[in-house]
């Protein structure tokens, strides 16, 4: 009988499956025309399509001893190759949760469609040997899927089914992504003795269907009669999320469903809380050896370390000492995570990890140093948004140590080698983070206090009769201006010189440009240039720019629609002088007007001072960003402010010989 039930379990399942694309060309039945596309009608110019893709997810029996349930999700997703650039659409990676085997790849194939000569369809299957699992961490891997044949024109699709053992978790569902999306199906089968909760992010028609079936589902322990709750989403003709200036993370602003299971309702009395709670969650990491357990080793080899640091009485000068010997001695390997890749001691030998390894190894040495520290989880902008009210570790990317010292505190991040410590580090500043203080942890509004994005450029240069322009130029670069540009200097010294100073000023010849400052992180950054330019003419009249070095050569926002808020990260402040000197028979014919301009909520504020003493002219620019964030409903009048301001920026002073003898 039980062999009877499970084989009908399975024949439901399968059902699902086969009648879930009814609608839909099936896998390997490609379409001619798909493949004679040449752009996307919705979307023009896009790199690639995304022509199907297709989800469905459903409960199948646990393995016994281990679960009672587990959840199956089926993905089948089709991509049109549209341009060169589209290509790397075809570099598939499949994430999944390896840890303790919980999450298994099945039944994976892929092939690539082409024309030949003729106008033939031909279909090339990807060989077993071009699909491969690589570890990512201790507890994920992704599957790399290597198509041939490809380029553009082509046709990739691929399918797999994969399992987990859990029934708590319910996988999150992306109508949109960066490429436009032609048509989105998700399929949903939920055995009502599951309660969850569904949040849709859309706002393009979602079509939405809803039935109610019966059905038999086994676990692990025996068989429940049931009936699903089988639902249907679809949505089509989604264009893609184009990155924007000073954009925040491109997933928050892709259409989505997410769904939450709280509950398992055997019966009326038998009722079971399973959802994960902010406590589950710190208790789980306070456990788990690649985070928790960290923090209680004895790093073999730093007793020296934490012995030098005790020469400093005061505590902040002591967390000072140690937070700038680790990130100055352990080299940062570009990947963010929570969790530890190689743990504290293998980093401390080696010199070298993630950020949980250095940032965890920095907790460990502070509290070892007596320093009162705690861990506190990010998401870093880049990462997207944080719900404090979805507990799961997956929201977040980062960990860091949070101090108090003297009566202060500070967010330390000792990947980064070029921040004071007194700054909120630049991935996280103006964003939540969840301290792992007590059982259900503590929510930190982390704001960037009297940081800004600060810069000052000056100008002194003197005309001559001929109209060639000699000067010399000076910009500091303050706080988070300064960690900015020490990050790309750094980088990569010349491409630093030529983005700041040479592409943005053609019509410049720099003769020299010194950088000062660079291993003092308490100073602003220094620069100062030696140029030389021949000025404009037109006639009798000779013409030159005032809005040198100022870090605001264009303007970003020219687009006339915008999908995504303008997240700055910190306020800014632009402060620009200058002094030019004409020659003695020459006169300034036309100057730009002295103004004031700003936003109706006074946010932002564009000032210009000019004043002439014979043949000297005296500028004076500033220009105040109060706010750091501006949401995409406002940006129309924030675009026609920013025009202004830059018509403005840009206006020329005209000079002229004098007609007096």
């Amino acid at each position: 009988m039980k062999t009877a039930i499970i084989t009908l379990l399975l024949f439901i399942s399968c059902l699902v499956t086969t009648t879930a694309q009814k609608g839909q060309p099936a896998f390997g039945k490609i379409d001619k025309a798909d493949l004679e596309m040449k752009d996307c009608d919705f979307d023009k110019g896009a790199e690639a399509l995304v022509l199907i893709d297709y989800g469905n997810t459903y409960y199948d029996r646990g393995t016994e001893g281990y679960s009672l349930f587990k959840t199956v999700y089926e993905r089948r997703t089709r991509i049109k190759i549209l341009k060169e650039k589209g290509i790397e659409q075809a570099n598939i990676e499949i994430p999944y949760y390896t840890h303790n085997n919980e999450e298994r790849i099945l039944r994976l194939k892929a092939k690539t469609y082409n024309l030949d000569e003729t106008g033939k369809v031909i279909s090339t299957d990807v060989k077993k040997s071009s699909i491969y699992s690589k570890k990512i961490d201790a507890y994920y891997s992704k599957m790399i899927i290597a198509f041939p044949e490809v380029k553009p024109g082509s046709v990739i699709e691929y399918s797999y089914a994969m399992e987990r053992e859990t029934m708590s978790q319910l996988r999150n569902w992306y109508f949109q992504g960066r490429i436009p999306v032609r048509y989105s199906e998700y399929q949903l089968t939920i055995p009502q003795i599951f309660v969850f909760s569904e949040q849709s992010m859309t706002v393009d028609p979602i079509e939405r269907k809803q039935e109610v079936v019966q059905d038999l589902i086994t676990s692990s322990q025996g068989v429940v009669e049931t009936n699903s709750i089988k639902k249907d989403y679809i949505m089509q003709n989604l264009v893609g999320i184009k990155d924007e200036p000073y954009m925040g993370a491109a997933v928050d602003y892709m259409q989505r469903l997410e769904f939450k299971l709280s509950q398992v309702a055997y019966s009326e009395n038998n009722v079971i809380d399973i959802s994960l709670k902010w406590k589950d969650v710190i208790k789980n990491l306070k456990e788990d050896e690649d985070f928790g357990l960290q923090l209680q080793k004895n790093v073999q080899g730093a007793s020296g370390l934490i012995e030098e640091s005790a020469k400093y009485t005061n505590k902040e000068e002591r967390m000072k000492f140690l937070y700038n010997r680790i990130r100055k001695q352990i080299t940062w390997n570009g990947d963010y995570d929570v969790y530890t890749d190689n743990g504290i001691n293998k980093t401390w030998e080696s010199k070298s990890g993630n950020s949980a390894d250095i940032n965890l190894l920095l907790i460990n040495i502070l509290n070892q140093a007596g320093i009162k520290v705690t861990p506190i989880l990010f998401s870093t902008r880049l990462n997207g948004l944080v719900s404090s009210g979805y507990p799961t570790i997956k929201q977040f990317n980062a960990v860091m140590a949070y101090v108090e010292a003297e009566n202060k505190s500070f967010i330390l991040d000792a990947t980064d080698k070029y921040i004071n410590y007194n700054m909120v580090p630049a991935a996280v500043v103006n964003t939540q983070g969840l301290l792992l203080k007590g059982e259900e942890g503590m929510w930190k509004e982390i704001l960037n206090g009297k940081y800004k994005y600060k810069v000052m450029a000056a100008v002194q240069a003197e005309i001559d009769a001929n109209g060639n322009m000699k000067g010399n130029g000076l910009v500091n670069c303050y706080d988070y201006a300064r960690l900015q540009r020490c990050k790309s200097y750094f980088s990569d010294k010349q491409k630093f010189k030529e983005n700041y100073f040479i592409k943005p000023y053609q019509s410049l010849s720099i003769n020299d440009i010194t950088i000062n400052n660079t291993d003092a992180d308490s100073l602003p950054l220094e620069q100062k240039i030696n140029f030389n330019s021949k000025l404009n003419s037109s006639g009798a009249y000779q013409y030159f720019s005032i809005n040198l070095f100022s870090d605001l050569e264009t303007n970003p926002f020219l687009a006339e629609k915008r999908v995504s808020d303008i997240d700055y990260g910190v306020p800014q402040t632009y402060n620009i002088f200058g002094s030019y000197t004409i020659p003695q028979d020459y006169v300034f014919d036309g100057l730009p007007q002295n103004i004031s301009l700003t936003t109706p909520d006074k946010s932002i504020v564009f000032t210009r001072i000019l004043k002439t003493e014979a043949n000297l002219l005296n500028v004076h620019i500033t220009v105040e960003f109060k706010r750091s964030f501006y949401t995409a409903t406002t940006y129309p009048d924030f675009k026609e402010f920013y025009k202004k301001m830059f018509d403005k920026l840009n206006e020329q002073v005209v000079i002229k010989k004098s007609s007096k003898p």
